[in-house]
């Protein structure tokens, strides 16, 4: 019954990986491939890199900027939200009912009002992010179709060199 069983998973084993294989296209395969090292993986691998740099350097900068717009807003608008909060604080703390209900009915139009105008500040960044990251997926997708860069991308990925420092 053991073998029977070991027999099926093995048999499936082989059925699954046949699909993979079968499912690469095997275009991209060159003679020697097998005995490529992981650095000469990596050099082959370097045009595919450098030509995505641009993409990726573009995406970090609006980040970046999108990081620093963030921190200046907050350091802005962080004194006019302490003080209609520390207002709604005391006005419920100390008068309470009617009084309590419209500070913070003024502390919560106060929070919407700054979030909405920090929104709109942060819009034009935010939209060039979202163009460049479709830019750089865009990338990715024409790339996936490189049957060299795939094969290039399995043979590291069988050889380990990702687990490599």
């Amino acid at each position: 019954m053991r073998n029977r069983f070991a027999i099926r998973a093995l048999a499936l084993a082989c059925v699954l990986i046949t699909a993979r294989v079968a499912a690469a296209d095997d275009s991209g395969a060159r003679p020697g491939d097998e005995s490529m090292s992981c650095s000469q993986i990596a050099m082959e691998m370097q045009p595919y890199a450098a030509s995505m740099r641009g993409n990726i350097a573009a995406v970090n900068a609006t980040n970046a900027q999108l990081m620093q717009l963030g921190m200046m807003q907050r350091a802005r608008d962080a004194p006019a939200i302490n003080a209609t909060t520390q207002a709604a604080g005391a006005a419920c703390g100390f008068v309470g009912g009617p009084a309590c209900m419209a500070a913070t009915a003024a502390d919560q139009a106060n929070r919407k009002a700054v979030q909405e105008r920090e929104k709109a500040e942060a819009k034009p960044l935010m939209d060039k992010q979202m163009a460049q990251s479709n830019a750089l997926v865009a990338q990715g997708q024409t790339m996936q179709s490189n049957a060299r860069l795939m094969r290039l991308m399995q043979l590291g990925q069988a050889k380990g060199c990702d687990k490599q420092h």
